[in-house]
């Protein structure tokens, strides 16, 4: 039996703090997790940034009175009316005034007037506006949707004002986040390049994830200066992991920025565990596998809805036979390589790639619409391990609105999610494709299906509603699920370097079904699942937050 809570988001505002607590257990253990924190690009998940504008905007009703007053004495200027509205933001409609001048005023939750923290050329440059320009009313859009979505803002307006014949003030009004945050969990948001335990990887079959009991955490600073930058660290602990991540990112305009990162890591991963034979160290403990490095990243968004990023990391990589043992096992207890190099501690640098295409009609409960996440990782050859591979990975969902059966109003969706990887070239255990889990096959554990050079991976789910309650004030929408998930490794198994799933006797594909029950309440959906692989196992599954 598994339990997992998955990824939860718990949303606290008070007096400018922001508390997030998501919650993940895996393999009968506690993870506690969080989607991380960013700025949110133009089409970043809401679910995987922090914060995200759609949960964190707030309306501040004396900011709209105040914004409709100085409408009022636009007298001479009919067309200010607020008429274009987009996600709760408007701006005036304009009639081809020129603009004077380009003011920010910073408010307080109450929308008094205070000093700011951020520089005005960080809220500016965000438009495409400038003194002299004609107004422009969808240009004013765009850029205040663009401030809006940034971190350190908690929201934004935009009005106007008049000034000499024909001219006007481009007024932004906005009420700054605090710049100190500390939040349970350390998973960063889609899309970041960089290695670390903070990174969320393109594919669920990936060998950089430990089992066990463990509990994470982030603090930091955001806007540095007034300049948008970001400075924070995650602390991650439990059972079978322990590890660091310090992250330092500069955004810059439309949502681009870079970012850099240093990150140490240890855990007992699914490639040297499970299946029908245990393997251990020739000492006889569990591989510890140590990850030691950093990189450095440019993300921005492509398109409306395409995001990317790209990276160069360093990883120094080796198995210990224990958490805090300096003794580095290049082998198991029956001959078989754990590293690539003779030594033990294998040098791995990547030029890395992620991206991701985001078409859902919903970031927490999509019904409709489709997701794509893609990534490459190139190895350029350096050390004692000389390891070169091309690794390629790719994700795809799809949700359809299919009315077979349900017992009340409310959407029936089927859940498509597929998904694949293959690395050309030396493919290492400890970067290879795991299958099995809760996250992979559900009725398997983690890891426990096979550790491939390649995979490929699919999942039916139909949703459907069940009854409505109110608890608390919340309104809650249960509902039910069937599922049918399946993995292989594609016969792969033996071309990993060390063969860690044929040495312990994992089957290299299998597949699971089950039922469960999905809420969908005011800290995400709750999910309780049971699952029941082909070879008679069953697992039971207690979800906050959705696999997809």
């Amino acid at each position: 039996m598994e339990i997992k809570l998955l990824s939860a988001s718990y949303l606290l505002q008070q007096h400018g703090w922001v508390l997030l607590i998501p919650l993940s257990v895996t393999s009968s253990s506690l993870l506690l997790t969080f989607p991380g924190w960013a700025q949110t690009n133009t089409s970043l998940q809401a679910e995987e940034s922090l914060f995200s504008s759609q949960e964190l905007t707030e309306l501040d009703t004396s900011s709209l009175m105040a914004a409709q007053d100085q409408e009022e004495h636009l007298e001479a200027a009919p067309h200010s009316a607020i008429s274009l509205k987009n996600n709760d933001l408007t701006v005036p409609s304009g009639n081809g005034e020129v603009i004077s001048d380009i003011q920010v005023r910073f408010v307080n939750g109450d929308g008094e007037p205070i000093e700011g923290n951020t520089k005005d050329e960080i809220i500016t440059r965000e438009f495409d506006l400038h003194s002299g320009d004609v107004y422009d009313s969808d240009l004013a859009l765009e850029g205040l949707e663009r401030v809006d979505e940034m971190f350190i803002i908690k929201q934004a307006s935009l009005t106007l004002e008049p000034a000499a014949d024909d001219q006007v003030v481009m007024v932004v009004t906005v009420d700054e986040r605090d710049s100190f945050f500390f939040s349970f969990g350390n998973t960063l948001p889609r899309p970041t390049a960089l290695q670390g335990p903070s990174r969320p990887a393109v594919v669920n079959a990936s060998s950089n994830s430990a089992r066990g009991f463990s509990a994470g955490a982030r603090l930091g600073f955001t806007n540095i200066g007034g300049n948008n930058q970001a400075l924070t660290l995650g602390v991650e602990g439990g059972e079978n992991t322990l590890g660091v991540d310090v992250d330092f990112r500069q955004f810059l305009k439309n949502g681009s920025g870079y970012g850099i990162n240093f990150a140490n890591q240890r855990g007992v991963e699914p490639e040297f565990t499970g299946g029908d034979r245990e393997v251990e160290t020739p000492s006889g403990d569990e591989p510890w596998v140590h990850r030691l490095g950093g990189g450095v990243e440019y993300f921005r968004p492509l398109a409306s809805d395409f995001d990317a990023a790209l990276g160069i990391s360093y990883q120094r990589i080796s198995v210990r036979e224990d958490a805090f043992s300096d003794d580095i096992a290049s082998e198991d207890e029956l001959g078989n390589d754990l590293t690539v190099s003779d030594d033990g501690q294998d040098d791995l640098l990547t030029v890395n790639f992620s991206g991701v295409i985001d078409r859902r009609n919903s970031s927490k409960n999509p019904t409709k619409g489709s997701r794509l996440l893609v990534g490459a990782d190139q190895s350029i050859p350096i050390g004692d391990a000389d390891i070169l591979f091309t690794r390629l990975s790719a994700n795809y969902t799809q949700f359809l609105p299919l009315n077979l059966f349900g017992f009340t109003e409310g959407p029936r969706t089927l859940v498509l999610n597929v998904q694949g990887g293959t690395i050309l070239g030396d493919t290492p255990p400890y970067d290879a494709f795991s299958l099995g889990g809760s996250s992979s096959v559900r009725g398997y554990s983690s890891g426990e299906i096979g550790t491939g050079e390649s995979f490929v991976q699919a999942t039916a789910e139909y949703r459907f509603p069940m009854f409505s309650f109110n608890a608390f004030d919340d309104d809650v929408d249960v509902g039910g699920t069937f599922f049918f998930d399946y993995a292989s490794d594609l016969g792969s198994g033996d071309d990993v370097i060390g063969e860690p799933a044929e040495a312990r006797d994992k089957p290299g594909d299998g597949f699971g079904y089950g039922l469960g029950i999905r809420a969908l309440t005011s800290i995400g959906a709750v999910r309780l699942e049971f699952g029941i692989n082909d070879e008679g196992d069953s697992e039971v599954i207690f979800n906050i937050g959705d696999r997809f």
